[in-house]
């Protein structure tokens, strides 16, 4: 037996060849560039946890004004409330939004308040009759200065501050 080779089987096993040649090129090429844009991806999302990185890739209107050192979200309020005819009565609570703030220990109290606090006092241990009277105020609530509240039993609301514009 006689093997023959013709011209046309090593021209196709070249034309093979160079297909093969050609498809691992490009598969490199291509792995090349998923790692390339992967690892970006990656190095994006590092960068973007960090809130100073963060305006050089988005281009956002931000609403509002960025928070600094001391920004205040409320206006501050003082009130002061005083026992009237008496100069103490520790069993007398006074409470802020439910929460004990003072008591009367002395026959004045300050509170330190923001918009909508809610100020009452909590006379249930108490055995008479206590009139309270809010002597002073800080410049946005002058409209509670003067106020006298009689308090004798259980809770008994006081004020609600609501700062005058």
């Amino acid at each position: 037996m006689r093997i023959l080779t013709s011209r046309q089987t090593g021209n196709r096993s070249n034309i093979k060849d160079k297909k093969t040649g050609i498809c691992d090129s490009m598969e490199r090429i291509l792995m090349s560039l998923f790692i390339i844009v992967f690892t970006l991806f990656i190095g994006i999302q590092a960068a973007l946890t960090d809130a100073g990185m963060r305006g050089l890739f988005v281009r956002e209107a931000m609403e509002g004004e960025p928070l600094g050192d001391e920004v205040f979200l409320f206006k501050k309020c003082r009130m002061e409330l005083e026992l009237v005819g008496m100069s103490a009565c520790p069993e007398l609570k006074v409470l802020v939004n439910g929460t004990e703030k003072g008591d009367f220990r002395y026959d004045k109290v300050l509170l330190e308040l923001k918009e909508g606090d809610v100020v009452e006092l909590d006379a249930s241990r108490l055995l008479i009759n206590v009139q309270i009277r809010i002597s002073a105020v800080s410049r946005n609530l002058p409209h509670l200065l003067g106020r006298t509240v009689s308090a004798s039993d259980g809770i008994v609301p006081v004020a609600v501050a609501i700062i005058d514009q």
